[in-house]
């Protein structure tokens, strides 16, 4: 039986996603036990994670488990509503299975989605764009279960080993289009931006996307093997 794979973001008046309005530049990631949510809270600064937390304790009574810097640990005790229904909800009513965590970001939800079908998938975006826009990032037929074996073959998580400046300039060079095809901005005045020369901004962006490369590098291998594709040795393993 083949599995569908999706990534699908969504903007739809629910008390997460309405919160993520108000703080639109906070990201929350939630993970769920069907009894309670935990999510991580990362902001700009202090100030704004101040008021951030703030709002889940008051709105969803939110306990902190572990503050550090500008990011936070929550737990969200028995909190669900009926009324408008989630999106969990109506993926598990529809028979899709949600992948944790749920990406929250300026007001939109970021889901990964698997389905025996893909009906199964048109079914439940029809129903998501009746409370809102939906916005289909990827969707990808599979050969089987191989999809959901390696969800956790990655032996890292992804953003392991990364620094911060390294993380500053995937970021930089990501906003300011330096990464598009064809680029809408040149090295020289990103590095200047960061108020880096272009050498040392470039040494942190090749560091950071190799250090990405190497953290996601099982799970595309993985990709690799469910599709039959051979990889052929490179020049410097045949020696």
């Amino acid at each position: 039986m083949a599995i569908v794979d999706a990534r699908v973001r969504v903007h739809h008046p629910c008390p997460y996603c309405d919160l993520s309005t108000r703080f639109p530049d906070s990201l929350f990631l939630l993970w769920c036990d069907n009894r309670r949510d935990t999510v991580l809270v990362s902001s700009q600064n202090r100030e704004e994670l101040r008021d951030v937390l703030a709002a889940w304790k008051r709105g969803f009574h939110a306990r902190v488990l572990l503050r550090e810097g500008n990011d936070a640990l929550l737990i969200v005790p028995d909190f669900e509503w009926r009324d408008p229904p989630s999106v969990a909800r109506m993926a598990r009513a529809g028979r899709v299975w949600v992948l944790h965590p749920v990406l929250y970001f300026g007001g939109e939800e970021t889901y990964r989605l698997l389905a025996p079908s893909r009906a199964g998938l048109n079914r439940l975006f029809r129903k998501l764009r009746r409370l809102g826009a939906v916005e289909v990032l990827s969707i990808t037929d599979t050969a089987g279960l191989d999809s959901v074996r390696t969800v956790p073959a990655s032996t890292v998580h992804l953003l392991e080993g990364l620094t911060d400046s390294q993380v500053r300039s995937l970021v930089a060079a990501r906003d300011a289009g330096l990464l598009e095809v064809p680029a809408r901005s040149n090295w020289a005045s990103v590095a200047r931006a960061q108020g880096l020369s272009r050498s040392t901004f470039g040494e942190h962006l090749r560091k950071g996307q190799r250090k990405l490369l190497e953290n996601s590098y099982p799970l595309l291998r993985a990709r690799l093997g469910t599709r039959g594709v051979r990889l052929r040795p490179s020049s410097q393993a045949l020696r």
